[in-house]
């Protein structure tokens, strides 16, 4: 069985290897000059995602440990704790871990693919046949476009600086500003990761940086898209993983739990990868869209109300630290549902996306 995986991201490599388990032999093509850069992520993940890996997850690449969350609106803010709920990684490491071992090609970009049996894939160097084609290109993926699978993402652009700046803690803290928010993670005893995800981003950076008086050396600068939406993932020897999925969580951004848990969906499906799309969509699919909804509700919700949601998180710290899940935002939803202010805050949409 010929197997071809476009993109040799965490998603892409992290695939590979769950193949290279099963006794197959995939090749990557990955348009850039190496695994793991440039970088567009902030690297930010879930205990679960650590401890759930099918392959052991690397313990190098772990940077910080995160106990966890301060919010902040105007001048209020909350804080929520919990031990060890996440950790800070190098996500360049991480790449090439996941890597080691696999027949990569780098440099050669895909520029076309035709489906058929075998399906034809065409780079800037070289022509392929495979019988499977798994595109784990990113957010603007040549196989999604070529293929005419129907999803249309939306995409929000987004910038982070490493800033010489000594972190005051192991809390992540998190400013809120539609359509994302600032986030400041800590990543060494010396560095800190700022960044914001919106229109504009790097010029929102910069206010923001200069409104805070946040004075370090700026060490490195990032940038990359977030493509959120939801539909068709799959046909039978043809499938989309991670980003080109638009497998990312639609509140935060975040998307490599995300992208290994499709990986482990599409290995288990390779006979017909339609199945892999079914269990991706029944495992995640009403998460993500109960979280686009709400996501549409939080870009245009008044900041009167935007104020009064963000007091009743703030009174409700401890059923949060209780019953919030790093992976599944959308479940502390249905306590607060129990809660009838929230009814009387957001009306008939918020029952209605929680139905």
């Amino acid at each position: 069985m010929k197997i071809i995986i476009v993109g040799g991201g965490v998603a892409g490599c992290y695939l590979g290897q769950l193949l290279r388990k099963r006794g197959l032999s995939p090749l990557l093509l990955e348009e850039h000059t190496e695994i793991g850069n440039p970088v567009q992520c902030a690297g930010l993940i879930g205990r679960e995602t650590v401890d759930s890996a099918k392959v052991p997850f690397p313990r190098h690449v772990i940077l910080r440990r995160i106990d966890g969350a301060t919010f902040y609106l105007g001048g209020n803010h909350f804080t929520i704790e919990r031990d060890s709920a996440a950790y800070v990684v190098d996500r360049a490491l991480l790449d090439k871990h996941f890597s080691r071992g696999l027949p990569i090609n780098c440099k050669e970009k895909v520029i076309s693919c035709k489906p058929g049996t075998p399906i034809s894939v065409t780079t800037t160097k070289n022509q392929y046949t495979c019988d499977i084609l798994l595109g784990c290109d990113g957010p603007f993926s040549v196989v999604r476009k070529e293929v005419g699978f129907s999803l249309t993402p939306s995409f929000y652009p987004a910038a982070q600086y490493v800033v010489q700046l000594a972190p005051e803690d192991d809390f992540v803290h998190l400013h809120v500003h539609p359509p994302f928010f600032f986030w400041l993670i800590p990543e060494t005893e010396e560095t800190m990761r700022v960044g914001y995800a919106g229109p504009q981003p790097v010029s929102h950076l910069n206010k923001f940086l200069e409104r805070k008086e946040i004075r370090g050396t700026i060490l490195g600068r990032q940038a990359g898209l977030i493509p959120l939406g939801e539909g068709e993932i799959a046909r039978k020897n043809i499938a989309l993983v991670g980003d080109a999925a638009c497998q990312v969580k639609p509140m935060t951004g975040g998307g490599i739990y995300y992208g290994m848990k499709a990986s482990e969906m599409a290995v288990q499906s390779l006979e017909d990868l339609n199945d892999y799309e079914k269990a991706w969509k029944r495992n995640f699919g009403t998460e993500i869209r109960t979280a686009l909804r709400i996501r549409g509700i939080y870009e245009t919700i008044s900041m009167k109300n935007l104020t009064r949601a963000f007091n009743i998180f703030k009174d409700n710290t401890s059923l949060i630290e209780t019953m919030a899940d790093f992976e599944r935002h959308t479940s502390i939803l249905k306590e607060f549902a129990k809660n009838p202010v929230i009814f009387k805050l957001v009306g008939s949409a918020i029952r209605g996306l929680l139905r």
